[in-house]
């Protein structure tokens, strides 16, 4: 009886183990990020090659483009990334601070101007710019843990956080007139 007692204590602490490992892992996000590359007439360049780099570790990923021009880098660790897209005839584009955000798609969408690849155009993404979601209709705010940490939640209910999610027009505080 004492070995068998032994045995479902050790069978729970493992179930338990992995529950909390599936819970943890629940919580990691991921992020995409996608876009466009086209000429200065605005005409898709399909086979040009896109790197995304994480700019603080410093890794890396290449594909093609699409024969629609299209790039797209499923399942990106959120944080701070660079892109940068090459394509024959043209110079090279370097978008820097694209900010990869969890569950929500970064759309990086690119314009090479004519000329050799050994020239490089940077453009820099600013984090100001109006975040505008072209790939479904969904809405929300993106926190950064350090805005987590500075509001005045009790214990940091997350109950209490996803009520900053909804519009003001739609709380009935809205004024109309």
């Amino acid at each position: 009886m004492k070995r068998y007692s032994h045995v479902m204590r050790l069978c729970l602490m493992c179930g338990l183990v992995v529950l909390l490992g599936m819970t943890a892992v629940g919580q990691t996000g991921t992020s995409s990020v996608r876009g466009t590359v086209a000429d200065p007439q605005g005409k898709v360049i399909s086979g040009a090659t896109v790197t995304l780099t994480n700019t603080e570790t410093n890794t890396s990923r290449t594909q093609q483009t699409t024969e629609s021009g299209v790039f797209v880098f499923e399942l990106v660790p959120p944080g701070p990334y660079r892109v940068d897209v090459e394509a024959a005839g043209f110079k090279k584009a370097i978008v820097t601070n694209v900010q990869a955000l969890v569950a929500k798609a970064s759309e990086v969408n690119v314009q090479l101007e004519i000329g050799a690849v050994s020239e490089s155009v940077t453009v820099a993404a600013t984090a100001n710019e109006v975040s505008v979601n072209t790939q479904d209709a969904s809405l929300g705010n993106n926190f950064v843990s350090r805005q987590i940490g500075q509001l005045p939640l009790e214990a940091r209910n997350v109950a209490s956080l996803l009520t900053l999610q909804i519009p003001y027009c739609c709380t009935g505080n809205a004024h109309h007139g």
